[in-house]
C-alpha cells in the first residue's frame, strides 16, 4: 500500500515568508507611486505615415534607369 504524504504548514517559517512577500509588494507599490506612469506608446503617433503615391508615379519610377542593374 502506497502512503500519501500529508502537507502540514509550518506556522513560523510560513509566517516569515508571508512577511517577506508583503515587504517586497510594499516596496514595489512605493516605487510605482514615486515615479510617473510608464509610457506604453499605445495610441501615440511616433512618426508621420508615408504619403500615398499614385500608380502613375510608381510606374514611372519602376521604368526609370536608376533602378536598372549596372552593365
Amino acid at each position: 500500500m502506497v502512503g500519501f504524504r500529508i502537507f502540514r504548514p509550518h506556522r513560523v517559517s510560513d509566517q516569515e515568508h508571508i512577511e517577506q512577500v508583503r515587504g517586497v509588494i510594499a516596496q514595489g507599490c512605493d516605487t510605482l507611486r514615486r515615479y510617473p506612469v510608464p509610457d506604453t506608446f499605445a495610441g501615440r503617433k511616433t512618426q508621420e505615415p508615408f504619403p500615398q503615391e499614385d500608380e502613375e508615379h510608381i510606374a514611372r519610377w519602376m521604368a526609370s534607369k536608376e533602378l536598372q542593374p549596372p552593365k
